[in-house]
This record gives C-alpha cells, sequence and structure tokens, in this order.
C-alpha cells in the first residue's frame, strides 16, 4: 500500500505568504546602496580637491 500520497500535503512554515504585489526590501536596499555610492563619490572629490590644493600650495 502507497501511504505518501494517502495524505494532505503539508504546508511548511517557510512557505512565502506575501502578497506579489507588494513591494519588497530590495527598494530600501537599493536607497541604502545609493546613498552608500554617494558617500564614496563625494569623498573620492573631497580627496581630490584637497590633493590639488596642496600640490597647488607645494608648487608655488
Amino acid at each position: 500500500m502507497n501511504l505518501e500520497h494517502s495524505h494532505q500535503s503539508i504546508r511548511s512554515a517557510a512557505t512565502d505568504r506575501s502578497i506579489p504585489a507588494t513591494p519588497k526590501r530590495s527598494f530600501a536596499k537599493r536607497v541604502v546602496s545609493s546613498s552608500r555610492r554617494l558617500r564614496a563619490r563625494i569623498g573620492v572629490g573631497i580627496g581630490l580637491c584637497l590633493g590639488l590644493a596642496a600640490l597647488v600650495i607645494v608648487l608655488e
């Protein structure tokens, strides 16, 4: 006798029951990553400006 198919399937607790239309956490992750990239670019720009200013001061 095959008992595997005689009972109802058991739903696991890990089943994703969220509504597909709802926004996920990816929006927040994108905002955080874009702000990190922006801060990194600003830091590089400030570093280049300070380095260039120091070079100009030394060469004068």
